[in-house]
């Protein structure tokens, strides 16, 4: 998964400036939607890098040489992964989202036969149908094939925007009158750092081009299929700010822990302290509190084990979670640390955003067992995760701690004595595709799951 932030000027408003820091900002904006690389591409001006973003000295160096190069359409690209392979890196797109069927290409009639790459075809294919054969339905249809998320490239000046027929991933645009400008973005909290922006959501299915002499176009509109969202949106890909039913995902995060609580309330055993790990599940561990409280169990809260002071837009996460990790392996310290007067000899109640390899928490288990506490459950605020799809890893990634269990365990309760066992500690309590829903206040049915969890309940 990524981020994505483009601009599109109109030619009379041209300023390659004012237009690449537009696109910076934006990025700044959105970093925490990818921080292993970044990219500000438009013709043949390319800027790219790894982790934080620089300040715009760098890039403004780089920009006032394409004196002769005006920068119309410009597309900025994030991404939590390196791109494998070069030509990715060269070509003018953004995406936030995942590819499948990629084996399926090769049967495809417009298929490159000179290149194998699936990005490269992808690619190949949707310009050919696009600009070869003029035809934008065709086009979107073959995107909506093999795209789960959105879609922005630049092609000749011209950006071309599409957003997946399910709405797997949010996207929007607007414009700035004062400017003459359009934006695409992946989240509408940042027209708050721009006054003269008002952003509206792009329909799923619509494939949209931004010219800077004719403005935009809606050049089609698929069907509307099933609107199938990308549940973890709402738990950490979006920033607490971003709006969603006319609520703030701060809000919506905080009733997923709310509902969690009051449903799993008679299964949790007596705890002392809620421990919000890592920091971004703040929101959900108050809405736990509050759950419990309507349940008449009394529990206090304090803040999470990792205490380096980040919020859900600070790159810094990934690093200092690495940083803990390899401090632990070479010399057994780490950036965590347990506030023994207030752990000791009490119940935790952990509560995670996600497990995926279990790292994180065995980590976590480590220093509070030498904390002296009593017990420690952990309660997840994700449902269990076998494909790394669902929290922005694009493959399977088959060392997921869930994944030896597919098809072997039939109800979540099960499934939680398992790992409990593997974790090391007294209970876990994932969240169901069910209550995650009510949580969010939507259909289980308009959230994407892999086919094995989505039928996973209590019993």
């Amino acid at each position: 998964m990524g981020g994505i932030i483009a601009s599109c000027r109109m030619m009379d408003k041209a300023n390659n400036e004012k237009s690449v820091y537009q696109v910076f900002r934006g990025m700044q904006l959105l970093q925490h939607r990818g921080k292993a690389y970044w990219k500000i591409s438009a013709g043949k001006f390319e800027v790219n890098g790894y982790g934080s973003l620089p300040a715009f000295d760098v890039i403004h160096e780089k920009v006032t040489r394409q004196l002769n190069n005006p920068m119309y359409a410009i597309v900025g690209h994030l991404s939590k992964k390196k791109p494998k392979a070069r030509r990715i890196e060269k070509t003018n797109f953004a995406l936030d989202g995942f590819f499948i069927d990629l084996d399926k290409l090769l049967t495809h009639p417009l298929m490159k036969r000179k290149n194998f790459e699936p990005f490269d075809q992808i690619h190949h294919i949707f310009r050919e149908l696009l600009m070869i054969r003029k035809d934008p339905s065709k086009a979107a249809e073959f995107l909506d094939r093999h795209l789960r998320g959105n879609y922005v490239i630049n092609i000749e000046n011209e950006i071309y925007v599409f957003r997946n027929s399910t709405g797997f991933k949010p996207l929007f645009l607007g414009k700035e009158e004062s400017e003459a400008n359009f934006l695409v973005t992946s989240e509408n909290y940042i027209e708050s750092f721009f006054p003269s922006l008002k952003l509206r959501e792009i329909n799923p299915g619509q494939l949209i081009r931004i010219n800077s002499n004719s403005g935009m176009e809606i050049l089609t509109q698929l069907d509307k299929n099933r609107i199938l969202m990308d549940p973890f949106e709402f738990i950490r890909e979006s920033h607490v700010s971003s709006i969603f039913n006319g609520k703030s995902i701060y809000s919506i995060r905080k009733n997923i822990g709310k509902v969690q609580a009051q449903f799993l309330s008679s299964k949790i055993a007596d705890a002392d302290l809620i421990l919000a790990e890592p920091d971004y599940t703040r929101p959900m561990a108050l809405g736990l509190n509050l759950g419990f409280r309507n349940s008449k169990k009394k529990i206090e809260m304090v803040e999470g084990i990792i205490k380096d002071r980040y919020d859900d837009s600070d790159p810094m996460i990934d690093y200092s979670e690495q940083v803990s990790k390899n401090k632990l392996l070479s010399n057994g310290k780490t950036l965590k640390f347990i506030i023994e007067p207030v752990t000791n000899k009490k119940n935790i109640l952990s509560i995670q955003g996600t497990i995926q390899t279990g790292g994180t928490i065995i980590e976590t288990v480590y220093y509070l067992r030498k904390s002296n506490v009593n017990e420690i459950h952990v309660l997840v605020s994700y449902v269990p995760t076998v494909d790394g799809r669902q929290v922005g890893l694009y493959t399977q990634q088959k060392d997921l701690l869930g994944r030896k269990y597919i098809g072997k365990i039939s109800y979540i309760d099960d499934l939680n004595k398992e790992i409990a066992l593997d974790l090391g500690v007294d209970s876990v309590l994932y969240n169901s595709p069910e209550i995650l829903a009510k949580g969010i206040e939507i259909k289980e049915s308009q959230l994407w799951f892999p086919e094995w969890i989505r039928f996973l309940e209590y019993k």
